[in-house]
């Protein structure tokens, strides 16, 4: 089935003739074709936009409640970092306590070994009894 054709007269001035026909040459189409062109296109921006802006909005929507998780997980992760630093700085206090303990200790041993060493005679200090 063939359409039938109308023919349609516009007139223009020189200038705007030769814009058209360079477009036309740039897209190497015809004249009548960048006139058709440009009259549908728009037609059909009107309704693409309103659906892209439709698209916008709903990816906003999505990007706006992944970046509210991405917040929660954060404030989640700022408080375990928090409850693991108090952990390790608990630990590092035991393990002084201990070793502090320990050095007690050692000098305590040490104290009683010189006062033993002390208490020994002459003789039992050189010849090792």
């Amino acid at each position: 089935m063939t359409e039938n054709r109308v023919q349609i007269i516009i007139r223009t001035t020189d200038t705007e003739r030769d814009q058209l026909k360079k477009k036309a040459q740039e897209k190497d189409v015809s004249m009548n074709q960048v006139i058709l062109d440009a009259i549908f296109d728009s037609k059909d921006d009107s309704t693409s936009d309103s659906s892209d802006s439709k698209s916008d909005i709903k990816m906003i929507e999505i990007l706006e409640g992944q970046l509210a998780k991405k917040d929660e997980q954060i404030e989640q992760m700022q408080k375990l970092l928090d409850q693991q630093q108090q952990l390790t700085l608990q630990t590092n206090q035991q393990i002084q306590h201990l070793q502090l303990e320990e050095t007690k200790e050692t000098e305590k041993k040490l104290e009683a070994f010189e006062e033993k060493e002390a208490k020994k005679g002459f003789l039992s200090r050189w010849f090792g009894s």
